[in-house]
């Protein structure tokens, strides 16, 4: 009988990743699951030697269970970033092992795998299955067998059988579903019946083999006390066995692979090996690698003690974090020193511009002559990328991967002629130097300077938060009639749906949802439903915003996050630890968060803020003169709107009416559907239609606009900004309706969005050469979106009012007038307006 091995992939690799010390190349590329998951599966296919080999990776996306389950693996961190940077090396290496990787889109990977064996025994093979994961287990049969790695080390594989499962788990196969509805599953954050651990569970499952034939005797059962823990939790536990269930019928295709599996022996296998010095994996495939000579793709270059004493020469220079390394590409000669004044000289192409910036504020040194950045230029030409490390870009470029300092100086000095003059035939050359280019000295300096936290007064909110949530805690109980694990969905449900009789507004494939859109719904039902809200709110923020933040309160009692200049298809500028862009606003206790963000000694915080920027935007590519005529008297535009397509008169319009056509004015902007408007609203969802269509009616030149932008895009693949910025939209010709549709309102939100990013970048790069320029010591220490914020100099604020009033008015040249309102303040959260210096152009 033919054999087939099955690969789970990320688990065989998760298990090399944590077996085997931190690998990496000599240029730094982490390789250390790599070394370990090419000998486990080498291993296996030498003792085993299957006919076919197949690995099977989990999707990026979410999958069925997590539509049924919200909190589905919640518990799981993200993996750290030198795992994530090794999944594509493993790939790519599988590929040129000539070995299938499949990897199917709404559906786990044991799923997929599950699936496999079924079509393998239906096709006469002996299945195989190699992995670390327990769940697994309940595929074996007579025709599979699953490879148990070891939960530490990478040579130890437990070969279970079904009496095999039987010793380990208590219970045979098929019942491991069972067994799991029962007493979860931690891993998977399956929380199982309370009270039922897993002794139980076995003796249970044990017994009576199923739950339905469990619960079918529930009156025999000798403990009361199982009986009624049992009885209260009926439907629960069918959730949780569905939840653990592998699914066998993923739609997917028969992999076609060669049989009997032969290791190929390609150049380009080798030259993988070579790269990646994967000396030990090479030798167990008969491909030595250790004794070769750089590849003939390599330019001979020499090595010098001094860079030539020309201060205008092009240097390539390379950083490792302990060395730095320039190459002259006119004398063919490279030469090594440290981070110094010294190295400072010529015209430095740089990868990253912004961690060499960094690294010179650190130390006190002068800013490095950095004149061009690879990274930013590579995103810039592909912003859907996502990727734009040297070897990212180097792999999209079909070009070796450099594996040592020296050899990433080469790869930027053949990468970059081509990356120059793809970005001068994209036309994005102005944006590059005239924007993208000089914020990364602005954006390291931001991250340098940080912004001052009052850590006590962060730790008394923390104190005032958990009061308020035991409060919470105990009217949600009191209005519920028992108590019950209020962060469970599936606890709740049963409370809300079973004990309290609420209707179930949406279903899931496994039973009720109680995300926050059903608790919204179900608000005016019963008082408990708002109180459930408000206590995730408040957990939210405290997990987040003050367990979250103190840890990274620095020695100079500030946080220094991290901007992301590449990080969005839209150009926006994005931040982590911590993402100070998206501290909530409107909640109360959310504006509480930022009264914990204060200026330095002696100074204040002045903030910038476009308003209503997107809106301008629009009125001025959309060319609608009733939009700009609105902006140009200076009207409340939320307010006109109301008046115009809700036919009420200027004096009769309330907040109600207003907060409506905000909404309308805002999702007009993202493309928003008639559903969605209805949903943000409140009203039905014929009044949204009707809604959307009077506004069209009104400003009948924004349909035209949209339905431009849509066309050009799927003329040309791609949607562009005021500055040119291109964002590629490959789903926009598409089949599928759901991904033609998404793509269309990403085309009609990122001409405007991406317009917004060109504007605040470009005034900030103003901005900071006039108040460099003006020799002011205020500095710019935040930006969210579409405000800057600085720590002010007092004395500085008249000269700093208007640069910024200038600068930012002025930073692009649009049909409508541009307002900018100013805010000063001792906390981020206290700022007060400052009278008459809202400044327009």
């Amino acid at each position: 009988m033919p054999t087939q091995l099955l690969v789970d992939g990320h688990s065989l690799l998760f298990r090399a990743y944590h077996a085997l010390p931190p690998l990496a190349t000599a240029a730094g590329v982490p390789t250390g699951a790599l070394h370990g998951f090419a000998s486990m599966l080498l291993k296996v296919v030498t003792e085993e030697r299957p006919d076919r080999v197949v690995v099977v990776f989990d999707a990026p996306s979410q999958t069925f269970r997590h539509e049924a389950f919200e909190t589905y693996k919640a518990q799981r961190e993200e993996a750290p970033v030198d795992f994530r940077q090794q999944v594509p090396l493993v790939q790519e290496w599988l590929q040129l092992m000539a070995i299938p990787v499949l990897v199917i889109p709404g559906y786990e990977a044991d799923d997929t795998l599950g699936t496999l064996a079924t079509m393998g025994q239906q096709r006469g093979y002996h299945t195989l299955i190699l992995s670390g994961d327990r769940d697994l287990l309940q595929l074996v049969n007579a025709g599979v067998t699953v490879l148990l790695t070891a939960r530490r080390g990478i040579s130890e594989i437990e070969r279970m059988d079904r009496d095999a499962v039987k010793q380990k788990m208590g219970v045979y196969p098929e019942e491991i579903p069972d067994l799991k509805g029962l007493m979860g599953d931690s891993s998977d954050n399956i929380p199982g019946i309370p009270g039922i651990g897993a002794k139980t569970a076995v003796a249970l499952i044990e017994r009576y083999h199923h739950i339905d034939a469990l619960y079918e005797a529930l009156e025999e059962l000798d403990n009361p006390r199982w009986a009624k823990l049992l009885r209260d939790q009926g439907a629960l536990a069918r959730q949780y066995r569905d939840l653990a269930t592998i699914v066998t019928t993923v739609p997917l295709d028969w992999p076609e692979v060669t049989e009997p599996y032969q290791v190929p022996d390609t150049p380009a296998l080798r030259d993988f090996l070579r790269r990646l010095e994967l000396h030990a994996v090479a030798k167990r495939l008969g491909l030595e690698t250790a004794s070769e000579p750089v590849s003939a793709d390599w330019p001979t270059v020499r090595e010098r003690q001094a860079p030539t004493p020309e201060g205008d020469r092009l240097y390539y220079v390379w950083w490792d974090n302990k060395t730095l390394w320039l190459y002259d590409p006119d004398e063919q000669a490279y030469w090594r020193t440290a981070f110094d004044a010294a190295a400072f000289g010529g015209r430095w192409i740089v990868w990253d511009a912004k961690s060499f910036y960094r690294q010179a504020l650190a130390s006190g040194l002068p800013l490095p002559p950095i004149v061009h950045d690879g990274e930013v230029l590579a995103y810039l030409l592909d912003a859907e990328a996502g990727s734009y490390g040297l070897p990212d870009v180097a792999r999209r470029y079909q070009l070796p991967l450099p594996t040592n300092p020296l050899e990433s100086l080469l790869t930027m000095a053949r990468l970059w002629p081509r990356l120059e003059r793809e970005l001068t035939e994209a036309g994005l050359a102005p944006l590059y130097h005239d924007v993208e280019r000089p914020l990364t000295a602005i954006l390291a300096g931001m991250e340098h300077v940080g912004v001052r936290v009052d850590a006590e007064r962060l730790k008394a909110l923390g104190a005032e938060l958990d009061e308020a949530l035991v409060r919470l805690e105990k009217d949600i109980y009191e209005l519920a009639g028992s108590t019950f694990n209020i962060n469970s969905p599936a606890q709740l449900g049963d409370v809300l749906f079973n004990r309290l009789g609420l209707p179930v507004v949406k279903r899931t494939k496994t039973g009720w949802s109680t995300d926050a859109e059903t608790l919204e719904t179900l608000a005016p039902l019963h008082p408990v439903v708002d109180k459930v809200l408000q206590y995730r709110q408040l957990m939210k923020l405290k997990g987040t915003y003050v367990d979250g933040l103190l840890p990274l309160i620095g020695p100079d009692a500030r946080i220094h996050t991290t901007f992301h200049q590449t990080g969005t298809a839209t150009g926006r500028l994005s931040s982590s630890d911590p993402n100070l862009q998206n501290i909530p606003v409107r909640v109360p206790l959310g504006r509480r968060i930022r009264g914990v963000f204060v200026p330095s000694t002696g100074r204040e915080l002045l903030a910038a803020d476009y308003s209503q920027i997107e809106l301008r935007i629009l009125a001025h590519l959309a060319d609608d003169e009733h939009l700009r005529a609105a902006f140009e008297a200076g009207e409340d535009i939320h307010r006109r709107t109301a008046s115009e397509i809700f036919g009420i008169p200027w004096e009769a319009v309330d907040n109600v009416w207003r907060s409506r056509a905000k909404a309308v004015n805002f999702g007009i902007i993202y493309g928003i559907s008639d559903f969605g408007l209805a949903r943000d609203t409140g009203v039905s969802r014929q009044e949204a239609h009707d809604y959307i269509a009077r506004y069209f009616a009104r400003y009948p030149k924004l349909k035209q606009y949209f339905d431009q932008v849509v066309e050009t895009a799927r003329e040309t693949g791609e949607v562009r900004t005021i500055l040119g910025r291109r964002r590629p939209l490959p789903d926009i010709r598409s089949k599928n309706r759901i991904k033609r549709q998404y793509a269309e309102r990403m085309a009609m939100n990122t001409a405007i969005q991406g317009s917004a990013a060109d504007l605040i970048k470009a005034a900030m790069v103003r901005l900071q050469q006039a108040t460099g320029a003006a020799g002011l010591q205020s500095q710019l220490i935040l930006q969210v979106h579409d405000e800057l914020i600085w720590d002010a100099v007092p004395e500085e604020l008249p000269t700093l009012l208007e640069l910024a009033a200038s600068h930012m008015t002025r930073a692009l040249a649009l049909s409508v007038p541009l307002v900018v309102e100013f805010k000063r303040g001792l906390t981020w959260e206290t700022m007060e307006p400052i009278e008459g210096t809202a400044h327009h152009a």
